[in-house]
């Protein structure tokens, strides 16, 4: 099975809003932290973003097959279409959990 990360990068003012709408689509689990966007585009970066060169992020993660990623970024196109939300894919070459309980699936 071809596992993907999924890591999307919004807003933190639209953060609560997408990880609710993940979990509404049945995404059992992912990891969300704040980081730092840093970018060429200023078009929408306020006057204190400008001046500092970088704009508060909040990032999402998620690991799954391949095609469930596809499903995903199309869902995400449809929903979130025109926002500044920004994602990427990379390969996992491996994933696991070091829970012992039999219950925890993979979404």
């Amino acid at each position: 099975m071809n596992l993907i990360m999924l890591t999307v990068s919004v807003p933190p003012s639209r953060a609560d809003l997408f990880t609710d709408w993940l979990l509404g689509q049945g995404w059992p689990g992912f990891t969300s932290w704040q980081g730092w966007g840093h970018s060429d585009r200023t078009d929408h970066l306020s006057l204190d973003e400008q001046i500092q060169g970088k704009q508060k992020r909040t990032l999402i993660s998620l690991h799954m097959p391949k095609n469930h990623g596809e499903q995903l970024i199309a869902q995400m196109h449809q929903e979130f279409a025109g926002q500044d939300i920004h994602y990427w894919e990379t390969a996992v070459l491996s994933a696991g959990s070091l829970n012992k309980n039999p219950d925890n699936k993979s979404h």
